[in-house]
């Protein structure tokens, strides 16, 4: 099998047991159906107390033998091999960071859950986790198509900035390994708010190595763009980036893939 095609074989799962519906696990068994020679699944189950205090006031939740049955049955169904542990922490993005790293772990995913108005609702504590995972995170919508037949890239090509072009480059090969893996399309998005910031077409065709109709460059507000182009193409999976912050950084709300995550409707993988 290529390196493309093993490139997420190893998977986390994240599984918060107050929730009735386990997103991300159905994900990745998605995953499992469509790449060739499947996935191996790790489970990382914990509550997440950040989403616990919000939602009950007692914290009466217990998970039996026959919980966790149900829940690891069609892994036993489709025969794949799969691991789990059960963390009671109030160090929930670290608990995961060091998990990821004794399993060996190639991507993480977990469930995006919204409000009844449709607000994205993470906690602070899955923001930490996307600005310092070594791996990336994918943030499963609970409304997203499963299917993956077009995958979106949204890059900054026109900075110089060392650590831009360092992670324009990550998510380029990212998206180019989830295409080959999945037999899906990739397509590239550029947002620039200044007519000066003007990307070079050809230079971008050429870095980004990607189809002229599958390029799509556009002026205004990048969270506004990324999220026109990817309703218009239908995208199943957004790949963006982040940088990772730390002290008083870390802290701070808001930054740029923050308000992308925000606004889109759909599936994404967050580098940093």
């Amino acid at each position: 099998m290529s390196d493309e095609k093993k490139a997420f074989n190893n998977v986390l799962v994240v599984i918060d047991p107050a929730k009735d519906m386990q997103y991300a696990l159905k994900r990745a068994l998605k995953m499992n159906e469509l790449m060739d020679g499947g996935v191996e699944i790790h489970l990382f189950i914990s509550f997440e107390m950040d989403e616990l205090r919000k939602s009950n006031d007692k914290f009466q939740f217990y998970c039996d033998n026959n919980w966790f049955a149900e829940l690891v049955r069609p892994l036993v169904k489709n025969n794949i091999t799969y691991t789990a542990e059960v963390f009671w922490t109030a160090d929930w993005h670290h608990s995961i960071l060091a998990s990821v790293e004794r399993h060996n772990i190639d991507m993480v995913v977990m469930s995006d859950h919204k409000t009844a108005n449709s607000r994205n609702d993470m906690s602070a504590a899955k923001w930490a986790l996307l600005r310092v995972s070594p791996c990336p995170v994918l943030i499963v919508h609970p409304e997203a198509q499963a299917q993956r037949k077009r995958i979106l890239a949204a890059v900054n090509m026109q900075t110089d900035n060392p650590r831009y072009v360092e992670l324009n480059e990550k998510i380029l090969k990212r998206a180019q390994q989830m295409a080959i893996a999945y037999g899906a399309e990739k397509h590239v998005v550029n947002a620039y708010e200044d007519s000066t910031e003007f990307p070079d077409r050809a230079k971008l065709l050429r870095d980004t190595d990607t189809k002229q109709e599958n390029t799509h460059v556009h002026q205004g507000a990048p969270a506004d763009i990324i999220t026109k182009v990817a309703d218009d193409i239908e995208a199943d999976i957004v790949v963006i980036g982040t940088l990772s912050r730390r002290g008083i950084m870390a802290a701070m709300r808001g930054n740029k893939s923050e308000e992308i995550i925000r606004k889109l409707n759909r599936d994404v993988m967050v580098l940093n």
